[in-house]
């Protein structure tokens, strides 16, 4: 594991890279947070995930900490959650990393923000903002297509959830 710079809440705001996808829900904003945060079923609608585990006594709020891990077990990331406004938006930094995230990326923070459109209709936005080791910018922009398409079916897979889940 290789430790990234954790960043504060506002830091995705002014981070150097972002990725951002955006779903309108069929859905009330407590079904997609009840959703969100039951970390453990997270790989049944985050497709690149196999297993998210609590990390910290308390499992939700500011504080809190989680480690996901995908690809194979190649993948391991620790992250503490610095956003936490139920059920509204929530966000994490990412403390540690192993496999491609370490090899290309100092910072990586997370934020869900949820937008109430109506009582059954919410509007949900999942940006992601990193900053990229050196020489790894171009990289990151390439690969902008590939996640923000990973990050809008995460999105339709978690209202696929919600709904299946009622």
């Amino acid at each position: 594991m290789h430790n990234l710079t954790p960043q504060s809440a506002d830091w995705i705001d002014r981070a150097p890279v972002k990725y951002r996808a955006t779903r309108e829900f069929t859905a009330t904003p407590e079904e997609i947070w009840a959703a969100l945060c039951d970390h453990e079923q997270w790989p049944e609608w985050f497709g690149p995930l196999s297993e998210v585990e609590n990390t910290s006594p308390d499992q939700t709020g500011v504080g809190s900490t989680r480690r996901v891990i995908g690809a194979g077990g190649r993948l391991v990331i620790d992250e503490r959650f610095v956003i936490w406004d139920e059920p509204r938006s929530w966000g994490f930094t990412v403390t540690q990393a192993s496999g491609p995230v370490a090899k290309i990326v100092s910072s990586l923070n997370e934020r869900v923000e949820l937008q109430v459109l109506a009582p059954d209709r919410v509007r949900v936005t999942y940006l992601m903002g990193l900053e990229p080791l050196p020489r790894r910018a171009l990289l990151c922009r390439l690969a902008r297509i590939g996640v923000v398409r990973a990050l809008t079916q995460a999105l339709a897979d978690l209202e696929s959830f919600v709904i299946r889940n009622r």
